[in-house]
């Protein structure tokens, strides 16, 4: 549902590949400090081998080319950015959110 960690309701992502500073629900900031989402690129990692794995050795038993096996893997992996972007930033955050809990700062004035 790409969701905030918080509340649950409020969208992280304002398009494809911009994030929301912050929760328009429950107000909290989805980067929390500089450099937050660099343990997101772990979360990306998995992913994309996930994806790729798979594919790979399908190919490689089907006995495909190592440039046809290559040229899939990218085209998947280009294809797929978005989708790892996303879903990368979200395993990190609700990770962090999970271990680190949420209430460390207020709500949205008047709440």
């Amino acid at each position: 549902m790409q969701r905030c960690p918080r509340c649950l309701r409020g969208p992280v992502f304002a398009r494809i590949l911009s994030m929301n500073d912050t929760c328009p629900v429950c107000g909290w900031r989805f980067e929390r400090e500089p450099g937050y989402f660099t343990g997101a690129m772990y979360a990306s990692y998995m992913i994309g081998f996930a994806i790729v794995l798979p594919v790979w050795f399908v190919m490689l038993i089907a006995g495909a080319s190592f440039a046809w096996i290559m040229g899939v893997v990218l085209a998947l992996l280009a294809l797929g950015f978005p989708v790892m972007f996303r879903y990368s930033r979200l395993l990190w955050m609700h990770f962090d959110a999970f271990f680190n809990g949420t209430e460390d700062e207020p709500g949205p004035p008047g709440s």
